[in-house]
């Protein structure tokens, strides 16, 4: 991978630049928000890992203008500031993960694959497969003039099922998606996620819009 990493204490961004380069990416880095920012808005990167307190434009900012400019490039945020408002606003600006330091190298380097597996998609505002079209903005799911209730993590589900349709999702990346890199949680839960999730589409559609991938996870269809 072509990782960016911007971060402006310097021991930090060596430790991170080594980490990455010795698990076989190439990587650029930048001391400078400004900078970050311009070098942020090359396609080319598979993965952008950014700090928070940068020089010039913080990295709250470089999320913020990247995601209003509709580039979807996966992003890490790395920092200190471990406060639950600074994680929550992070990913709510559209960071796809978001790593607190101090941190274990090796933790940091599966997020980052993590996030780099998501790969970019093109952000448009809805999603539409069979008679569903979901707003990725309001987080709203209609057949029609019917509205469905989603809870959050089936809405994070459907979303990453529905922008690659006809693509396996492993039940790794759904479960990392939805609850988290870290988290215990068991198979069974993304099961009776996914079953929730099948419930409420199966009023609207005569045929069963996301198959189980037997040992492997999920699949939307997207195909009459």
């Amino acid at each position: 991978m072509r990782v960016l990493v911007v971060e402006d204490d310097l021991r930090m961004a060596r430790l991170v630049e080594r980490s990455l380069k010795e698990d076989g990416h190439a990587v650029v880095v930048s001391h400078d928000g400004a900078e970050g920012l311009d070098l942020a808005r090359d396609d080319s990167f598979d993965a952008v890992v950014l700090d928070v307190m940068l020089p010039r434009i913080n990295g709250f900012e470089i999320l913020k203008t990247i995601r209003a400019e509709r580039r979807t490039t996966p992003i890490l945020m790395l920092t200190a500031r471990d406060a639950p408002q600074d994680t929550i606003g992070g990913l709510n600006l559209g960071a796809d993960d978001y790593l607190t330091k101090p941190f274990h190298v090796d933790v940091f380097l599966a997020r980052v694959r993590a996030v780099s597996r998501r790969g970019q998609v093109t952000q448009f505002s809805n999603l539409e497969v069979g008679c569903f079209t979901l707003n990725r903005a309001t987080h709203e799911l209609r057949c029609g003039k019917d509205a469905i209730l989603l809870t959050h993590k089936e809405y994070i589900l459907l979303e990453l099922l529905m922008r690659r349709a006809g693509q396996v999702i492993l039940r790794n990346q759904l479960i990392e998606a939805a609850w988290g890199f870290d988290s215990d949680i068991t198979d069974n839960s993304l099961d009776v996620c996914v079953s929730s999730l099948r419930n409420k589409l199966s009023p609207y559609e005569n045929r069963q819009l996301i198959r189980t991938i037997r040992g492997r996870g999920y699949m939307l269809v997207n195909e009459g």
